[in-house]
Parts: C-alpha cells; sequence; structure tokens
C-alpha cells in the first residue's frame, strides 16, 4: 500500500523561507508548491487543488488574513485546511479571520524537525473548524 502524497501551496515571499521549507518538507515526503505573494497563491489555488495551504501573514501584495478570507469565499477552496505561519501573535489572526473556519496558526521560527507533523495534524485533526495553535 503507498502512502498519499499530500500537496501543500506555501505562500511565502521571502526566497530563503520558501527554498528551506520546500527542501525540509520535499524531505518528509510533501508535494510543496509555491507562490511568491498572495495573488499568485490564489491563483494558484483552484489549478491545483492542495491538500493545505501553508501562508504567510506578512505579504507584499495583501495580507495573509485577505489570502485566507477570499480562499474562505471560493466553494473550491472553503474547505481545505489553511495554516497561517508567522512571527506575529495568534491575537493577529483571531482578529481577522472568521471564526470555525479549519484555520491553524504556526509561530515563526519553527521547530523544524516538528513541522511535518505540525502539518500532518492539521491535515488529519478530527474537528478542524476550530483555530488551533500548532
Amino acid at each position: 500500500m503507498t502512502k498519499k502524497t499530500y500537496r501543500i501551496l506555501y505562500i511565502e515571499d521571502n526566497l530563503e523561507n520558501r527554498i528551506l521549507i520546500k527542501r525540509f518538507l520535499s524531505f518528509e515526503g510533501f508535494d510543496v508548491l509555491l507562490a511568491e505573494n498572495g495573488q499568485e497563491g490564489l491563483d494558484r489555488a483552484d489549478e491545483v487543488l492542495p491538500d493545505l495551504f501553508l501562508i504567510d501573514l506578512n505579504l507584499p501584495d495583501m495580507s495573509g488574513h485577505e489570502v485566507v478570507n477570499r480562499l474562505i469565499k471560493r466553494e473550491t477552496t472553503r474547505t481545505i485546511p489553511k495554516v497561517i505561519f508567522s512571527a506575529g501573535s495568534l491575537q493577529q489572526v483571531k482578529e481577522n479571520v472568521p471564526i470555525g473556519k479549519p484555520i491553524f496558526f504556526l509561530r515563526k521560527p519553527v521547530d523544524i524537525d516538528k513541522l511535518a507533523d505540525k502539518l500532518k495534524f492539521a491535515l488529519h485533526c478530527p474537528d478542524n473548524t476550530k483555530k488551533f495553535i500548532l
């Protein structure tokens, strides 16, 4: 029996972060697709329909909150788990994202050795309608 390869769309403007996270998660068996700003991420979202979105909060063209809110409004991406990845606070996320949506928060800098497990938790969380700190 083959293991499912999870597809992640990582929306991040920092090139070094994109390279590091893609290399690590690819090594861990994830298929990681990249977008360097919010609009590119939104454009790719329906095209690739990932299993999970990993979204930087501070993007150059729009906030990660705006990306999440737009993804929630789309029928095709509404229920896909979204992980907001930021050095900011959970309070910022709570104030700007609708309650009751599959949103997770992962603080930067992340312990790279635990990142894959945290994303797997978000993918398999039995009740992904609440917000969690990973």
